[in-house]
């Protein structure tokens, strides 16, 4: 494999991040800005050359202007570029999207990162409309020379966990069989799940991220947290020869203490 071959650009996923309204409050009896900030010192120390950070929904449980502004704040003092898209607790009408659309594109030669809102107002499942999925197959037929990563909220894939499966992209289908048409697309990032998830369909790999606060037990047919699972990360290495390789990483010292009583969220 020669040098070129060998070079790869580092994107961070994070999810499902919860912010309140008030940086100190808690959600789920734990603080998701104190553990929010927590996943993000540890990224910016341990992974000093950053491309874009991506971060897949469900910025914001207090889904406020207050909420929005501190979350941008707090970024945009890291100096890294960072993306977001929608998740089901996130106002459509106040959230930050990164290019005034419902769909995100960011050009990292020689791939290309595409964001698609999943969220649907007033639903916790999602469903990706008609206008995104035909402006994203027209985008799929131009960037045929390029390497294509597609973020978005929901889970495609079904989970095996049947509560939240019952909240997953209702139109996986059709959001498939653009995907499936185009070679050049590697991969799937997905939240909403609160877990760690890889699984490869139609030669794409689709990938979920924990959150940055809360986690779900796996497999779990009912709602359940998953207590003794830390908050974390995924880090992607995007290849210049179009392959990924990414790890997710956990920080224990930020599992919180969860009350067992608690049945939804």
């Amino acid at each position: 494999m020669d040098a070129m071959a060998q070079h790869a650009q580092t994107i961070i996923q994070i999810s499902d991040t919860h912010l309140m309204e008030d940086a100190n409050a808690t959600f789920v009896e734990m603080c998701p800005e104190q553990s929010f900030h927590g996943v993000m010192q540890h990224i910016v120390a341990e992974h000093p050359e950053i491309e874009a950070i991506i971060h897949t929904g469900d910025v914001a449980q207090d889904a406020t202007p207050v909420t929005y502004t501190r979350y941008l704040d707090y970024m945009q003092g890291l100096g890294i570029p960072f993306y977001q898209t929608p998740g089901n607790h996130d106002d459509l009408q106040l959230f930050p999207y990164p290019q005034s659309t419902p769909i995100t594109v960011i050009d990292l030669k020689p791939w290309v990162v595409i964001l698609l809102t999943s969220a649907v107002t007033g639903k916790i499942d999602g469903h990706i409309d008609q206008d995104q999925l035909d402006q994203l197959d027209q985008l799929l037929q131009q960037l045929n020379d390029r390497f294509v990563l597609i973020g978005c909220h929901h889970h495609p894939l079904h989970m095996q966990s049947d509560w939240i499966d019952h909240h997953r992209l209702k139109n996986s289908p059709d959001l498939c069989s653009v995907l499936r048409k185009y070679s050049q697309v590697k991969a799937v990032i997905h939240g909403h799940v609160h877990q760690e998830f890889s699984q490869i369909q139609d030669n794409i790999q689709f990938l979920a991220v924990p959150s940055t606060c809360v986690q779900f037990k796996p497999l779990s047919q009912d709602f359940a947290l998953g207590h003794t699972d830390a908050p974390g990360y995924r880090v992607l290495e995007l290849y210049n020869d179009g392959h990924i390789e990414s790890q997710v990483y956990r920080l224990d010292h930020l599992i919180p203490k969860i009350n067992n009583e608690i049945s939804g969220y």
